[in-house]
């Protein structure tokens, strides 16, 4: 059985405010498929180094930014990782798989943290400890999440089947497993979309 988190409530309302920010991440899909593939990776890349000044500053304590979680106040926050992760997806991988892979981020990874929010030890990587997972309903609700957003979003793609269905697998474990190496955290912000891709690549290779 899963327990609910101390003041879940609170929690969630809190979660819900930094995943609206966290959706934003859309006009990146949305940039792609309007604007094109190049002037949308301009525009990530000039969000990133504008992002990267506010970032000093605010570890500087010259700035406060309201949403960055409490273990992010004296470490590069999850934001910066997140706008990184959408330039390397757009560079890396082919238009269409660029945009499913970044609607599972900002779909998918919102429903994961919303899930989160309500029960205990959903925070997998605070601890620094490797390979561990999130509780199964957090893990079950990305993965219906991404099969969702793949399914919905192939009317667009074209991305059968078999190849979303790898992505969201891949948008998962990048979500729900702590992935560390030495003593760094690899933030989920960044592994997911390039995760999903790589896997999404992949399946079109094989197939």
């Amino acid at each position: 059985m899963w327990n609910l988190a101390p003041q879940w409530r609170t929690k969630l309302v809190k979660e819900i405010r930094r995943k609206s920010i966290h959706l934003t991440g859309l006009s990146v899909p949305l940039g792609i498929l309007v604007l094109g593939r190049t002037f949308t990776a301009l525009m990530i890349a000039l969000a990133l180094a504008i992002a990267l000044l506010l970032e000093r500053g605010r570890l500087k304590g010259k700035i406060r930014l309201p949403e960055v979680r409490d273990h992010e106040e004296e470490k590069v926050a999850g934001y910066i990782y997140y706008i990184a992760g959408s330039l390397l997806t757009v560079i890396l991988f082919a238009p269409m798989i660029a945009v499913a892979a970044m609607l599972m981020l900002s779909l998918g990874d919102a429903v994961s943290g919303l899930v989160g929010s309500v029960l205990k030890n959903s925070n997998v990587r605070a601890c620094n400890e490797r390979w561990r997972v999130k509780p199964f309903p957090i893990v079950a609700g990305m993965f219906l999440a991404c099969l969702a957003i793949g399914y919905l979003s192939s009317g667009l793609t074209r991305l059968p089947f078999p190849v979303y269905l790898a992505g969201a697998a891949g948008a998962t474990v990048a979500d729900s497993v702590a992935l560390v190496f030495g003593s760094r955290n690899l933030d989920d912000n960044l592994t997911i979309p390039l995760f999903a891709g790589a896997l999404m690549s992949a399946a079109i290779m094989l197939g």
